[in-house]
């Protein structure tokens, strides 16, 4: 839903620009070029979201106290968990660095970098816990399982990343963008700046854990 209405305001945005740029053409010479009436379109929305996907993961936890060259733990001190949750990942392209051409035989290009991944969270509320089990001498607090999914969470952009979601994330954007601009009667070609898609160390991730979660 989120992603339909940033793309909806995108689209009025410029709708609103074009019809300004129409009306000052006809009342005075040309003082607001296409380029200019794209490019304020497109710096009022700040962030494009071109992809959003849901998931579920399934995380599992053990450890305890080794017994000295054996390969088991010493008694009451294994603590372990599995738990499962539903998380979703959002990428999109930073709108406000974009830069429009001046119309060339009703021809601009649009270059804007390539998308990131703006968001990846997981909803504590779908969260299950199954096989909790802790020792006579360990304890499993909530701090456990937010790092156990935080770290999933870190998988989980590893995985998507590898699986191409960012080469979508900008195909939806070069979609979206070329549409927007055909709304003022010019056609669009739609550059990265970057000579490669953002690093997997460059995306940020956070977790979202409700306040009112108790131990």
């Amino acid at each position: 839903m989120t992603t339909i209405l940033i793309i909806l305001t995108l689209v009025v945005s410029i709708a609103v620009n074009v019809l300004l740029f129409t009306r000052k053409k006809e009342k005075k010479p040309l003082n607001i070029s296409v380029r200019s009436t794209i490019l304020a379109g497109i710096q009022n929305v700040s962030e494009l979201a071109t992809v959003r996907e849901s998931f579920q993961s399934i995380v599992t936890f053990s450890e305890g106290v080794k017994i000295p060259f054996l390969d088991a733990n010493i008694p009451g001190t294994t603590r372990k968990f599995m738990l499962k949750y539903n998380g979703t990942i959002v990428c999109g392209c930073d709108l406000s660095k974009a830069q429009v051409s001046e119309n060339v035989n009703n021809k601009v290009i649009i270059s804007l970098p390539h998308s990131e991944i703006t968001d990846i969270y997981a909803d504590m509320n779908t969260l299950e816990v199954y096989d909790q089990h802790a020792g006579i001498f360990t304890s499993i607090k909530l701090e456990d399982q937010n790092r156990e999914i935080l770290s999933d969470l870190e998988k989980v952009k590893t995985h998507e990343i590898e699986r191409g979601i960012l080469a979508h994330s900008d195909e939806n954007a070069r979609k979206v963008l070329t549409s927007v601009a055909s709304a003022t009667g010019v056609q669009a070609e739609i550059i990265f700046t970057e000579k490669s898609a953002p690093t997997l160390e460059s995306q940020n991730v956070k977790i979202s854990i409700p306040a009112n979660t108790q131990e």
